[in-house]
């Protein structure tokens, strides 16, 4: 199997997105959550076309608990599969990224983040911007070795 380990703030969202929500006064998604940045979701689309991978989600959103995001993911029709999320009982997010990769070994993972993890297979986004096309690039490279 092939997953992405995703966050949601900086990799999904954008500053530059959510100024311009802002300033447009689009209603908030539900759960009162930030703006997902069209741009940032057409290039996770393109790493889940190119590689079928599923979605784990690694994000502190992960405590809405999957039925809450699986909502998310309808509402907003979000890109790929929601395979679940990292453990919810271990707080630090490297830590739970690293109990979830002890229990695929066999898989092939990304990590979308905009904070730098030092961990393998993570590419660092850019608050601003978000996901970019270039990212996705990467990404699937990584999913393909």
């Amino acid at each position: 199997m092939k997953y992405i380990l995703l966050d949601f703030d900086g990799v999904l969202t954008s500053e530059s997105w959510t100024r311009q929500c802002i300033f447009e006064r689009r209603p908030e998604n539900l759960f009162g959550l930030d703006w997902f940045d069209p741009k940032c979701l057409q290039a996770l689309k393109t790493v889940v076309d190119a590689t079928d991978a599923g979605i784990v989600v690694s994000s502190s959103w992960r405590e809405l608990g999957k039925d809450n995001l699986a909502l998310v993911w309808e509402e907003e029709n979000l890109p790929g599969r929601l395979m679940g999320t990292t453990p919810e009982w271990v707080l630090m997010k490297r830590d739970a990224i690293l109990e979830w990769i002890s229990h695929h070994t066999e898989d092939k993972y990304v990590i979308l983040d905009d904070q730098d993890l030092h961990l393998p297979n993570q590419i660092q986004t850019n608050l601003e911007v978000g996901l970019t096309s270039e990212d996705a690039l990467k990404a699937i490279s990584i999913l393909s070795e």
